[in-house]
């Protein structure tokens, strides 16, 4: 089913080839050929997520020559969009997310377009390192602005791997995020933390832009100030409100107290130093995978006007 007003089409984002889904003035933008992202998502018109001004329309066909010019400085490219990581950072080969998931081409499983939903997964290459695969599942139910992204990842190795799924999106700034934090007296630690090697959460908090006032923390992303902090979130709530385009973005995901994360905490913001964004980020709760196993976690998301 395809109409003028809600549609599934092979089109063009920003330069890369793109698969478009639209319904009413919600726009969402999947680039199969930069890591399987969702790179586009945009409300009448306002474009909410970040991407690289020099890589739009760049890709990585796994020639190692090309690498050094796409990272432009950084240990990896910063392509932009909403993607996969594995977690924890910690096991990322040269500090940067493995290359084979994150920047190669995936493949189109399926696509579609009919009277109940639509939507489109993908499928990333087999990591050479680790041995992972990874797929994205998007589905946006009909007459909704709200969509779910399901990440799969893959054991496809002989030895059994400790991971986690981290789904991490690149917003434009500025943007004013609150995440719902679980209740205080039912988390044994803190329920805002300070990722090490960034900016405390007390030198935040003294500044203005970091406020927690009963179960909901509030952190503000207005300028190229770097930080990184962690919540103990419940149910993976988080909203971010962009004043200026009287947008509002949302995401939950099933959250557990009791689970293990890769980096402690379910859901992080960063706040990135010179380019001109900042990250809400989400993480699955960490997995043995034995060889051929699977796990899969899933983020709902939606963006509406205010």
């Amino acid at each position: 089913m395809t109409t003028a007003a809600r549609s599934l089409r092979d089109s063009r984002f920003q330069g890369w080839p793109a698969y478009t889904l639209q319904q009413d003035d919600l726009v969402l933008q999947v680039v199969p050929s930069v890591g399987g992202r969702l790179m586009g998502m945009a409300l009448a018109g306002q474009e909410l997520c970040f991407t690289h001004p020099d890589l739009r329309g760049k890709s990585f066909d796994g020639d190692l020559r090309q690498w050094d010019a796409l990272c432009a400085g950084w240990s990896f490219p910063l392509w932009g969009g909403g993607k996969t990581w594995i977690a924890p950072q910690s096991a990322w080969p040269d500090d940067a997310p493995h290359r084979d998931l994150d920047s190669l081409a995936w493949t189109v499983l399926s696509q579609w377009c009919d009277a109940q939903s639509m939507g489109i997964e993908v499928q990333s290459p087999v990591c050479a390192i680790t041995g992972l695969q990874l797929s994205r599942r998007l589905v946006l139910p009909a007459d909704a602005q709200a969509w779910s992204i399901e990440h799969t990842v893959r054991n496809t190795g002989t030895r059994p791997l400790r991971c986690g799924l981290w789904d991490v999106l690149m917003l434009l700034r500025p943007g004013d995020v609150k995440v719902m934090l679980t209740a205080e007296g039912s988390y044994p630690g803190e329920r805002v933390v300070a990722l090490p090697g960034k900016k405390a959460c007390a030198q935040l908090q003294a500044q203005g832009t970091l406020h927690t006032e009963g179960d909901v923390a509030q952190i503000h992303c207005h300028s190229g100030d770097e930080f990184k902090c962690g919540f103990a979130s419940l149910d993976g709530r988080v909203q971010v409100d962009f004043a200026q385009w009287g947008l509002r973005y949302q995401r939950h995901s099933a959250t557990d107290p009791k689970a293990m994360y890769a980096h402690g905490l379910p859901v992080e913001v960063f706040n990135a130093p010179t380019l001109d964004y900042f990250e809400v980020e989400t993480h699955s709760p960490l997995h043995t995978l034995q060889a051929g196993q699977t796990a899969t976690y899933t983020i709902y998301e939606s963006v509406m006007a205010v």
